[in-house]
């Protein structure tokens, strides 16, 4: 019986933040295979991406930016989008018009293939592409950024802000879906888990025991994590944390409050139009 190589993941809560732990903040664990990617047969076509699911006159894109935006927009005719405005959660920037920003695959339709969406139907990978029931599966980004991104995974291009909330949602969408991971984002992962409150566990098992990471037989080798520093910028003695405007906040942080690098007070709660969890004023 040959050997398969999978990974469990502890998260903390508080995904949204750069930097540190935070104290009593609650973890969870998910669980991914590592395996060579699929490269043979993408096409973007096999995705059917921006329907219109509930036949509203609203597609994919629409309703992603109806859903993030940080002010209402009005909804016109044919879904046309009048105002509003909208924060790139990748690196801050704000924004009145919406033709300026892209909507993200934050997991790219071609790695989706190679990880796994080979194998989807056409439905799957219909609903992977237009997945607005999952609020990290889609993101309204500033345009040239997400054109940079391109296909790359997260061994080849990470945000220039909110890496670790990226991270973090990179392995929740990936959970979701049962997509694998290679070994080079196995390698980022682990490079990137001190920061990111990542714990990182491997478990080498037979093939017929992988539905089951704590099996009796499993071999197992945790990274060992580092006791939280006293001078992370999440600690007892700080008054507020640091925080992006308009960034994702976790369900954990839901009420809490915290400041920009301005001072300026946000709290961590949804809009009448969102109900995403952001750094809201």
């Amino acid at each position: 019986m040959g050997r398969l190589l999978r990974i469990v993941l502890t998260l903390i809560g508080a995904s949204a933040l750069t930097l540190g732990s935070v104290p009593n903040a609650p973890s969870y664990k998910m669980t991914l295979n590592v395996a060579e990617d699929v490269v043979q047969g993408y096409d973007r076509s096999l995705f059917k991406h921006w329907i219109d699911a509930d036949r509203d006159g609203c597609n994919t894109r629409s309703e992603v930016l109806i859903q993030e935006a940080v002010k209402k927009p009005k909804v016109g005719k044919n879904c046309k989008l009048i105002g509003g405005s909208w924060v790139s959660p990748y690196d801050g920037k704000k924004y009145k018009n919406s033709s300026k920003l892209d909507i993200d695959h934050l997991v790219p339709l071609a790695e989706a293939w190679r990880s796994g969406a080979w194998k989807w139907t056409s439905t799957q990978r219909q609903n992977f592409a237009n997945d607005i029931d999952l609020p990290e599966a889609l993101v309204a980004v500033t345009l040239n950024l997400n054109r940079s991104k391109g296909d790359r995974d997260v061994s080849d291009w990470l945000p220039p802000k909110n890496i670790c909330s990226y991270i973090n949602n990179w392995v929740k969408i990936k959970v979701k879906y049962s997509l694998n991971i290679d070994r080079k984002e196995l390698t980022t992962l682990s490079k990137e888990s001190e920061a990111c409150s990542i714990e990182i566990e491997f478990v080498e098992s037979d093939d017929d025991s992988s539905s089951n990471p704590d099996a009796d037989t499993a071999s197992k080798t945790a990274i060992p994590r580092p006791e939280p520093s006293s001078s992370s910028n999440v600690n007892s003695n700080a008054s507020l944390p640091v925080i992006t405007p308009g960034a994702f906040c976790s369900q954990a942080q839901a009420g809490q409050k915290g400041q920009s690098s301005k001072g300026v007070t946000y709290t961590c709660k949804t809009s009448d139009t969102e109900n995403r969890l952001r750094w809201r004023q």
